[in-house]
Protein backbone atom coordinates (compact mmCIF):
# COMPACT_ATOMS: atom_id res chain seq x y z
CA UNK A 1 0.00 0.00 0.00
CA UNK A 2 0.98 3.58 -0.16
CA UNK A 3 0.23 6.61 1.78
CA UNK A 4 -3.22 8.06 1.54
CA UNK A 5 -3.69 12.09 1.35
CA UNK A 6 -5.36 11.43 5.08
CA UNK A 7 -1.98 10.25 5.73
CA UNK A 8 -0.07 12.80 4.31
CA UNK A 9 -2.18 15.80 5.84
CA UNK A 10 -1.48 14.22 9.31
CA UNK A 11 1.72 14.00 9.10
CA UNK A 12 2.45 17.53 7.64
CA UNK A 13 -0.38 19.17 9.94
CA UNK A 14 1.57 18.18 13.34
CA UNK A 15 5.35 18.07 11.89
CA UNK A 16 4.91 21.85 11.42
CA UNK A 17 6.99 23.42 8.21
CA UNK A 18 9.84 25.28 7.33
CA UNK A 19 12.20 25.44 4.32
CA UNK A 20 14.27 26.95 7.06
CA UNK A 21 17.23 24.47 9.64
CA UNK A 22 15.32 24.36 12.82
CA UNK A 23 16.20 22.50 16.23
CA UNK A 24 13.25 19.42 16.80
CA UNK A 25 11.99 19.10 20.10
CA UNK A 26 15.20 17.57 21.06
CA UNK A 27 17.49 20.36 19.28
CA UNK A 28 18.62 18.38 16.20
CA UNK A 29 18.80 20.05 12.94
CA UNK A 30 15.83 19.59 11.13
CA UNK A 31 13.95 21.08 7.76
CA UNK A 32 10.98 20.63 5.97
CA UNK A 33 8.31 18.29 7.91
CA UNK A 34 10.58 17.01 10.09
CA UNK A 35 13.54 16.02 8.26
CA UNK A 36 16.50 14.94 10.46
CA UNK A 37 19.37 16.67 9.23
CA UNK A 38 21.77 14.86 11.56
CA UNK A 39 21.78 13.88 15.34
CA UNK A 40 25.33 14.51 15.86
CA UNK A 41 24.42 18.16 16.75
CA UNK A 42 22.35 19.76 18.77
CA UNK A 43 21.01 23.24 18.74
CA UNK A 44 17.68 25.18 20.22
CA UNK A 45 14.78 22.94 21.50
CA UNK A 46 11.82 23.39 19.84
CA UNK A 47 9.35 23.57 22.83
CA UNK A 48 6.39 24.95 20.67
CA UNK A 49 5.69 23.18 17.57
CA UNK A 50 6.41 26.18 15.94
CA UNK A 51 10.07 25.39 13.96
CA UNK A 52 9.97 29.41 13.71
CA UNK A 53 10.50 29.17 17.21
CA UNK A 54 14.10 27.15 17.33
CA UNK A 55 15.79 27.98 13.56
CA UNK A 56 19.44 28.02 13.31
CA UNK A 57 20.96 31.03 12.40
CA UNK A 58 22.34 31.22 8.92
CA UNK A 59 25.85 31.13 10.01
CA UNK A 60 25.07 28.35 11.88
CA UNK A 61 23.25 26.43 8.80
CA UNK A 62 26.19 27.26 6.67
CA UNK A 63 28.69 25.87 9.15
CA UNK A 64 26.25 22.95 9.50
CA UNK A 65 25.90 22.17 5.54
CA UNK A 66 29.98 22.60 5.34
CA UNK A 67 30.56 20.10 8.46
CA UNK A 68 28.26 17.60 7.11
CA UNK A 69 29.06 17.95 3.13
CA UNK A 70 25.33 18.43 2.67
CA UNK A 71 25.64 19.95 -0.76
CA UNK A 72 23.12 22.52 0.29
CA UNK A 73 21.96 25.15 3.10
CA UNK A 74 19.14 26.94 4.55
CA UNK A 75 16.93 27.58 3.04
CA UNK A 76 16.20 24.55 1.22
CA UNK A 77 13.76 25.23 -1.92
CA UNK A 78 10.14 23.47 -2.02
CA UNK A 79 11.46 20.63 -4.27
CA UNK A 80 13.73 19.65 -1.90
CA UNK A 81 10.94 19.81 0.85
CA UNK A 82 8.82 17.28 -1.22
CA UNK A 83 11.57 15.13 -2.17
CA UNK A 84 12.65 14.55 1.89
CA UNK A 85 9.58 13.87 2.86
CA UNK A 86 8.70 11.93 0.04
CA UNK A 87 11.93 9.86 0.75
CA UNK A 88 11.52 9.93 4.86
CA UNK A 89 8.03 8.83 4.75
CA UNK A 90 9.02 5.88 2.29
CA UNK A 91 10.79 3.96 5.26
CA UNK A 92 7.43 4.40 7.33
CA UNK A 93 5.40 3.20 4.21
CA UNK A 94 7.42 -0.23 3.86
CA UNK A 95 7.43 -0.77 7.58
CA UNK A 96 4.20 -1.04 7.65
CA UNK A 97 3.38 -2.92 4.61
CA UNK A 98 6.30 -5.17 5.92
CA UNK A 99 3.75 -6.23 9.30
CA UNK A 100 2.56 -9.53 9.99
CA UNK A 101 -1.30 -9.41 10.01
CA UNK A 102 -3.39 -11.78 11.26
CA UNK A 103 -4.59 -14.81 8.50
CA UNK A 104 -6.78 -13.06 5.54
CA UNK A 105 -6.65 -9.64 7.45
CA UNK A 106 -5.41 -6.45 5.72
CA UNK A 107 -5.55 -3.13 6.26
CA UNK A 108 -7.84 -0.35 5.56
CA UNK A 109 -6.25 2.77 3.86
CA UNK A 110 -7.08 4.95 6.47
CA UNK A 111 -5.80 2.41 9.24
CA UNK A 112 -2.69 2.35 7.08
CA UNK A 113 -2.29 5.84 6.98
CA UNK A 114 -2.82 6.52 10.74
CA UNK A 115 -0.15 3.68 11.06
CA UNK A 116 2.14 5.40 9.06
CA UNK A 117 2.18 8.44 10.55
CA UNK A 118 2.63 6.50 13.80
CA UNK A 119 5.41 5.28 12.97
CA UNK A 120 7.32 8.11 11.26
CA UNK A 121 6.89 10.36 14.25
CA UNK A 122 8.13 7.76 16.59
CA UNK A 123 10.77 5.38 14.49
CA UNK A 124 10.38 2.01 14.08
CA UNK A 125 10.83 0.90 17.87
CA UNK A 126 6.72 1.76 17.87
CA UNK A 127 5.47 -1.23 15.89
CA UNK A 128 6.92 -3.24 18.67
CA UNK A 129 5.48 -2.44 21.82
CA UNK A 130 3.00 -4.55 23.34
CA UNK A 131 -0.10 -2.14 22.74
CA UNK A 132 0.58 -2.06 19.15
CA UNK A 133 1.06 -5.83 18.47
CA UNK A 134 -1.74 -6.48 20.70
CA UNK A 135 -3.98 -4.26 18.34
CA UNK A 136 -2.66 -5.92 15.27
CA UNK A 137 -3.02 -9.48 16.78
CA UNK A 138 -6.60 -8.43 17.21
CA UNK A 139 -8.74 -9.92 14.06
CA UNK A 140 -11.43 -7.98 14.60
CA UNK A 141 -9.43 -4.87 14.18
CA UNK A 142 -9.83 -5.03 10.60
CA UNK A 143 -12.30 -3.98 8.13
CA UNK A 144 -11.93 -7.12 5.91
CA UNK A 145 -13.05 -9.12 9.27
CA UNK A 146 -16.21 -10.90 8.02
CA UNK A 147 -18.43 -11.98 10.84
CA UNK A 148 -20.51 -10.91 13.65
CA UNK A 149 -18.50 -8.35 16.29
CA UNK A 150 -20.31 -8.25 19.52
CA UNK A 151 -20.86 -5.18 21.38
CA UNK A 152 -18.16 -6.08 23.89
CA UNK A 153 -15.79 -6.96 20.54
CA UNK A 154 -16.35 -3.22 19.44
CA UNK A 155 -15.55 -1.68 22.83
CA UNK A 156 -12.55 -4.10 23.00
CA UNK A 157 -11.50 -2.71 19.33
CA UNK A 158 -12.11 0.71 20.74
CA UNK A 159 -9.89 0.21 23.60
CA UNK A 160 -6.97 -1.80 21.99
CA UNK A 161 -6.67 1.63 19.62
CA UNK A 162 -6.56 4.10 22.27
CA UNK A 163 -3.95 1.41 23.95
CA UNK A 164 -1.62 1.32 20.67
CA UNK A 165 -1.84 5.13 20.05
CA UNK A 166 -0.88 5.83 23.51
CA UNK A 167 2.48 6.79 22.97
CA UNK A 168 4.32 10.03 23.70
CA UNK A 169 2.29 12.05 26.02
CA UNK A 170 3.88 15.15 24.93
CA UNK A 171 2.04 14.72 21.61
CA UNK A 172 -1.70 14.17 22.46
CA UNK A 173 -3.73 15.83 20.08
CA UNK A 174 -1.22 14.08 17.27
CA UNK A 175 -2.24 10.72 18.91
CA UNK A 176 -5.66 11.20 19.01
CA UNK A 177 -6.18 12.37 15.50
CA UNK A 178 -4.21 9.17 14.29
CA UNK A 179 -6.56 7.11 16.71
CA UNK A 180 -9.20 8.49 14.90
CA UNK A 181 -8.22 8.27 11.61
CA UNK A 182 -7.74 3.98 12.36
CA UNK A 183 -11.36 4.25 13.11
CA UNK A 184 -12.10 5.76 9.97
CA UNK A 185 -15.36 3.59 8.29
CA UNK A 186 -14.56 1.34 10.96
CA UNK A 187 -17.56 -0.34 12.83
CA UNK A 188 -16.23 0.05 15.75
CA UNK A 189 -15.20 4.20 17.02
CA UNK A 190 -12.47 6.16 18.84
CA UNK A 191 -14.05 6.48 21.92
CA UNK A 192 -11.39 6.26 24.63
CA UNK A 193 -9.42 9.28 24.05
CA UNK A 194 -5.17 8.40 23.94
CA UNK A 195 -4.15 8.17 27.88
CA UNK A 196 -7.50 7.48 29.37
CA UNK A 197 -7.29 3.82 29.63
Amino acid sequence: MNLGSDGAKIIKDHEGFSLKFYGDPKGYPTVGWGHLITSSKVYTKNTTGNPKDSLLTQAQADALSTSLNLGYTSPISQTKADSFFSTDTSAAVADINALTLPAGAKLSQCQFDALVSLRFNCGRGVLDTVDVKSMLSYPQIYSTFVGFISTNELDYCSRLVSKAFSYDRTLQPRRNAEATLFCSSMRYTHKYPVYTL
